[in-house]
């Protein structure tokens, strides 16, 4: 692996809204510290957690990305690494890399969710750029405390969150977080 790729690991899947409909995959660096968070939907995490869990062979597909791991298999390709390439607007997007006997190609600007569970069903790494890790990693402000990138979080979060500011009187946080959702519109 290149020097300025950086391979990562699901370390849990944690609800981040209220009311369950969205999560948050803790994504760990291999050999490293920082920790870059994922938002991903209810559906998703619980399909992501199953896969977790281990495969369960039951000899038939039980699920879209086994059924593309069998179609994947049988056209003679195999994927070969899920690439995070991009956060914009809460939402992470990946590259697929794959081989076709012998060839690499890619598809771009998958959603991340996605990736993660085809990541664990066809047992392949999952990477990102040394440089947007470093940009998008939740960093510790204390106490256990974490900040995360503005932009990795949703705007329902965001509205959530400006609503959490407004109540606790906060309004310099307010402020902020009422100007990235207007830039959002």
């Amino acid at each position: 692996m290149a020097d300025d790729i950086r391979e990562l690991r699901v370390q849990a899947v944690s609800k981040c809204t209220k009311d369950g409909s969205m999560y948050i995959a803790i994504l760990q660096e291999r050999d490293g510290k920082r920790i870059l968070p994922i938002l991903i939907d209810g559906n998703d995490a619980f399909q992501l957690l199953m896969k977790m869990k281990g495969p369960k062979d039951m000899g038939l597909p039980s699920s879209m990305s086994e059924v593309m791991k069998a179609a994947f298999q049988q056209c003679g390709m195999d994927i070969e690494e899920i690439r995070i390439a991009a956060v914009q607007g809460g939402i992470t997007y990946c590259h697929i890399l794959y081989t076709e006997k012998d060839t690499y190609h890619m598809i771009r600007y998958c959603k991340a969710s996605d990736c993660l569970i085809l990541a664990y069903t066809f047992g392949c790494p999952i990477t990102i750029n040394n440089e947007l890790l470093e940009q998008q990693y939740m960093r510790e402000v204390g106490d256990g405390t974490y900040s995360i990138p503005v932009n990795s979080v949703n705007i329902e979060a965001l509205e959530e969150a400006l609503q959490r500011a407004v109540e606790d009187e906060n309004y310099e946080l307010a402020s902020q977080l009422r100007d990235e959702i207007e830039r959002r519109k």
